[in-house]
């Protein structure tokens, strides 16, 4: 009995041993300044919309000693989520007193000009984001009939919206184009005209390209590929003042 009682005794001796080295250790932990910031950025371009010194920046003082018991993680967190290029981040604070930063920036596919000349980003999912004046990314450029504030930005799009509808509309002409292997580098510029009706650019082609609605796309843009084909090289391409697609199985071209 007596052994029992003594070996009870020693459990609670060495549990409340180890509790008291958590505490302290924990303590210490938390009066340890943080050392430096270790910050990643996840994107498809060796440059992009976020900055490394502005996401340092915005997080302050963090590398000059602050302790990191002080460190307001959770508002990090909702400052690095209230950038608009930001998809997602993660933060946290190793044991070595480094806080690690990782972020994955969203990746526009098209740059879309509204009626009245301001233009946004769009992804490939249909989220908005502002431009910026600190970097253009190279992307398929749309124009025309499209309606947006800063209401729209960051967010994603709702096709109830007929002005969205319009870009979620020109994101499947884009994704049409990006399935034809020949055209997708010639394609330079999207059109969306008063009636909602798509036209194209192409390069070294003048002629305005008509795809109409985005119904049968793969199709319009194949049957562009076997007439610019055939045409290449010949006079007669550049004296066309108007290709469309819209008719079924044919392409109705108008001489200048």
């Amino acid at each position: 009995m007596v052994k029992k009682v003594l070996s009870i005794l020693a459990w609670i001796v060495t549990a409340g041993g180890l509790i008291a080295l958590f505490v302290a250790a924990r303590e210490n932990y938390l009066d340890t300044p943080v050392r430096s910031v270790n910050l990643s950025i996840e994107r498809s371009t060796d440059s992009g919309f976020v900055k490394s010194k502005a996401v340092l920046a915005d997080i302050g003082t963090l590398s000059n000693n602050a302790k990191i018991g002080t460190v307001n993680m959770e508002g990090i967190r909702k400052q690095l989520k209230a950038n608009p290029w930001i998809e997602s981040s993660s933060t946290y604070i190793d044991l070595d007193a480094i806080m690690n930063v990782s972020i994955k920036e969203y990746e526009p596919v098209m740059r879309i000009f509204d009626k009245d000349g301001t233009s946004a980003y769009v992804t490939a999912e249909g989220i908005l984001l502002p431009t910026s004046m600190g970097y253009t990314p190279h992307v398929l450029i749309a124009s025309g009939n499209y309606t947006f504030d800063n209401e729209h930005l960051g967010r994603q799009l709702c096709d109830t919206i007929e002005a969205d509808r319009n870009i979620l509309n020109t994101l499947k002409v884009l994704e049409a184009i990006e399935r034809n292997e020949s055209l997708k580098n010639s394609i330079g510029q999207l059109y969306c005209n008063a009636r909602n009706e798509f036209e194209i650019v192409a390069k070294g082609i003048p002629s305005r390209i008509v795809l109409g609605s985005t119904d049968n796309l793969d199709d319009k843009l194949r049957r562009l590929e076997i007439f610019i084909n055939q045409k290449a090289g010949s006079a007669e391409l550049s004296g066309f003042k108007k290709i469309d697609l819209q008719y079924k199985n044919q392409i109705v071209c108008t001489k200048r």
